[in-house]
């Protein structure tokens, strides 16, 4: 018996020529046939039923010798080969890092000017908008696991991009609520490690104005007077306090030089708590400030000492829509008209269902916005006694919106008193909940004969035949509103409305108005056939 050596069966000679030989294959079935084992003779077979000695003992010794002598070179060979093996794998595991960092030198990432990382990393960081309070209130600006954190934890490079941008850092979001803990150890850890993360952010912040939304559930936090610290920095601030919580605000005072867009939000709302409150002082002196947002804030003309001779943006806003205690809301409205001489942007609420305070008529030179809030469960004439108070005659965009828990939808009258006594070019008119039946209503007629010539972007719930027949354009005659650039449908396709005469109407104005736009909600969903066959023929540019 012959023993095959292992390089008569080596599969790469040469590990740098990455070449195979062509023997190899012929070399693997050598190997296979220079070891032929022969079957056990069926005398053997037999033997092993029974426990009879073998007549023939020396022959098996023979055979026994030869299966172990073959048994011994097969496991030489077979460590042999491991140990080539091994050594392949190796020289593979190599060569496969070597291959990764070639790619990884060579990656375009390399390549890429960091101003054009600054713009993608800005993609990954999830700025604060001030203007939604709850979704600002799920943010986490101290997580690390999230962008800006995680971006400077990819590599040195990457780090050194990150640090140097601040204004990356100039947007903060914290929910100290989260901080809060039963046991008082955990909670004191929570907050020493809030702090110690927070002065990180704020000085790669550098000097940055900051955009920065704060919700606490106490009236006073270390994270809040950290923030405050920084007042001089802030640009854009949404606070969410309890009223104790503004009022310890007046460290701050003289100390917002760059503050431009204030939001105030009362997380306890408690008229009687803020009617025992002194007036907040806090905000009296910012240069700047152009924007101011109140959410559920009583009297925020006599409880807050603001520049409202500077203030061009002003919102009262009670999303909880509770009408307690403010039936003489309706003043605080106006006394925010009085004390806003140059308020061109105004969103105010109607709320209460008690008796309605005398107003005194007031005329606004530069008020061009004006949206109106009737919250549920409302006195509707708290809504017609507003308007009959006010004359705009600047007013260019107007947006009334009425519950939709009204059992009769009102009628436009006050809105036409307006418009005349105003005097007005009307732009922008959006109502919600209003009769637009022209054949219903005459002063919805009324209405639109005054804004023809003007008016450029209508938004309405409701299009009755009437209205949709009085839209359309023809070739005799110049329609309705013959400057309407842009409609908007806010409201569900209703079983009332004619859609064929729908779709003819926007066939007509598209043919009249070259650059027609409209702009659809997702709950309006045509239900005809032919009207949605006609509607996927039409070219026009729209918008949900």
């Amino acid at each position: 018996m012959t023993s095959t050596s292992i390089s008569d069966f080596s599969i790469v000679s040469d590990f740098p020529s990455f070449s195979q030989p062509e023997e190899a294959s012929e070399t693997s079935i050598s190997i296979s046939n220079s070891y032929i084992l022969e079957p056990l003779p069926s005398s053997v077979k037999d033997l092993l039923k029974t426990n009879e000695a073998p007549l023939h003992s020396k022959l098996l010794q023979s055979n026994l010798h030869d299966a172990e002598s073959m048994l011994f070179d097969l496991n030489v060979q077979l460590e042999k080969m491991k140990a080539e093996i091994a050594l392949f794998t190796v020289k593979r595991n190599q060569l496969m890092t070597m291959i990764e960092t070639y790619r990884s030198i060579l990656h375009p990432i390399r390549r890429t000017p960091p101003e054009v990382l600054l713009e993608i990393f800005s993609y990954c960081v999830e700025f604060v908008d001030t203007d939604h309070p709850k979704i600002c209130q799920n943010l986490d600006s101290l997580d690390t696991k999230q962008a800006p954190w995680s971006l400077a934890q990819v590599c040195k490079y990457w780090r050194f991009v990150v640090l140097e941008c601040p204004r990356l850092w100039s947007s903060l979001s914290l929910d100290l609520a989260r901080m809060e803990h039963k046991d008082p150890a955990k909670a004191q850890e929570l907050e020493y490690n809030a702090i110690a993360l927070l002065s990180h952010y704020l000085r790669r912040s550098k000097d940055c104005p900051l955009t920065i939304a704060v919700h606490s559930t106490r009236p006073m936090h270390p994270i809040v007077s950290l923030i405050c610290s920084h007042s001089g920095r802030w640009s854009n601030v949404l606070l969410s306090l309890p009223p104790e919580g503004f009022r310890l605000l007046s460290t701050i005072k003289g100390c917002l030089p760059k503050l431009k867009a204030l939001h105030l939000r009362n997380v306890e709302c408690l008229e009687n708590i803020w009617n025992a409150m002194p007036v907040i002082d806090a905000f009296e002196y910012a240069p700047n400030l152009r924007m101011v947002r109140a959410y559920e804030i009583p009297n925020i003309a006599s409880k807050l000492l603001l520049p409202w001779d500077q203030i061009t943006h002003c919102m009262n806003n009670f999303p909880a829509g509770d009408v307690l205690f403010r039936d003489s809301l309706n003043r605080q409205n106006m006394d925010i008209l009085t004390k806003g001489v140059k308020l061109r942007h105004v969103a105010l609420f109607c709320s209460g269902y008690g008796p309605s305070l005398s107003l005194k008529n007031l005329k606004h030179r530069f008020l061009t916005a004006l949206t109106i809030d009737l919250i549920r469960h409302s006195n509707l004439y708290l809504l017609t006694q507003l308007l009959n108070a006010l004359t705009l005659p600047s007013l260019a965009s107007l947006r009334i919106s009425v519950s939709s828990k009204l059992r009769v939808r009102p009628n436009v009258e006050p809105i036409v008193r307006l418009l005349e006594r105003s005097d007005c070019a009307l732009v922008k008119l959006r109502l919600k909940g209003f009769e637009t039946d022209m054949e219903e209503d005459s002063h919805f007629r009324s209405l639109l004969y005054l804004i023809q010539s003007s008016m450029q972007v209508l938004c309405l719930e409701y299009f009755p035949t009437s209205l949709l027949s009085a839209l359309i354009a023809t070739e005799d005659q110049a329609p309705f509103l013959p400057r309407l650039r842009h409609l908007r449908v806010s409201g569900v396709c209703s079983p009332q409305m004619d859609q064929l005469l729908f779709l003819k109407m926007l066939e007509s104005r598209m043919k009249y108005t070259k650059s027609m736009v409209l702009e659809i909600s997702s709950h309006f969903i045509l239900t005809n056939q032919e009207a949605q066959r006609q509607w996927d023929q039409l070219d026009i540019i729209t918008s949900s």
